[in-house]
């Protein structure tokens, strides 16, 4: 059977149909994007063979034309760096497979202009890159803990949190919403990470809890235990942010800038808190974040 023995209109008929089967049984469309083409090549007779025939690829097509671009991206971790008073995203991508050059310009979106811009100006340029290798390892520390660390749920709970409040953030700010709505989802970030250092040390939740959000606290704690975490500047960091309750309910809220600082203040704990737990960092491994700049 070839592919076209099949017209348009019974490929996207199957398609929808087996879509429709696998959302029923629960599927998330993450794992459908996959799933549908391999069961509606069956469907239609045909035996799925290395390479990529013409009848999966129409058969993608068909699934590509269900969904909107965004409804199936399988997307990583994002973040914000502040350019003067604008934000602009950091994209890091889900999976990046063997040895590949990376090139941080091309995972923020700026315009050309800014782009040159910024390379003629060597303290934006060295905040830039401080901020991006942050939020490349957010995405990739966390999935490579240390091995005694890997089997504690609660690390891996706490930050998978702190990503997901940070990843929020940078969304809310990037995205031309209300950007004060991204303070509080910062404050819980660094809380989270924190927490999640507390917990390496096998530290019970009860007791985690009583810490309750003072991020002082946590830092004394991680600070005795970890005498190579940069807890001077995480302190600065901390110290410089609102406080969390009273920032819930206050009519006054961080200006533009102000929210910028805080969002990659976040960045930057939560970066620092991942690394402590991890085997291995982006940071480290790049000769151009040697020396950190910001946060000062």
């Amino acid at each position: 059977m070839n592919a076209e023995d099949h017209s348009d209109e019974e490929i996207l008929r199957v398609v929808n149909n087996v879509d429709k089967e696998l959302l029923l049984g629960g599927m998330d469309i993450k794992l459908r994007y996959w799933e549908v083409p391999r069961v509606a090549m069956q469907r239609l007779g045909h035996v799925p063979y290395a390479g990529e025939p013409a009848i999966l690829q129409r058969i993608e097509a068909a699934f590509n034309s269900i969904y909107r671009k965004e409804d199936i991206a399988i997307g990583g971790h994002i973040g914000v760096f502040m350019y003067r008073d604008i934000f602009a995203r950091i994209a890091v991508p889900a999976l990046v497979f063997g040895e590949v050059a990376i090139n941080p310009f091309e995972y923020v979106k700026l315009t050309p202009v800014q782009l040159g811009i910024i390379q003629t100006e060597p303290e934006e340029m060295e905040k830039f890159l401080d901020q991006f290798a942050d939020v490349w390892d957010i995405q990739y520390c966390g999935h490579g803990l240390k091995l005694q660390y890997r089997e504690i749920e609660l690390v891996k709970r706490y930050i998978g949190l702190a990503r997901l409040h940070l990843h929020a953030a940078a969304a809310i700010v990037t995205g031309g919403y209300d950007y004060r709505g991204a303070v509080q989802s910062s404050l819980l970030a660094n809380e989270l990470s924190l927490k999640a250092c507390v917990a390496a040390h096998e530290v019970c939740e009860k007791c985690i809890k009583r810490f309750g959000h003072d991020t002082g606290k946590l830092l004394k704690f991680i600070k005795v235990r970890w005498p190579t975490f940069d807890s001077e500047r995480a302190g600065r960091v901390l110290q410089a942010n609102p406080n969390y309750v009273l920032n819930r309910y206050s009519e006054i809220q961080p200006s533009r800038r102000e929210v910028g600082t805080i969002v990659m203040g976040a960045q930057y704990v939560v970066s620092e808190a991942i690394r402590l737990l991890s085997e291995d960092n982006f940071r480290s491994n790049v000769n151009w974040t040697r020396i950190r700049v910001y946060p000062e």
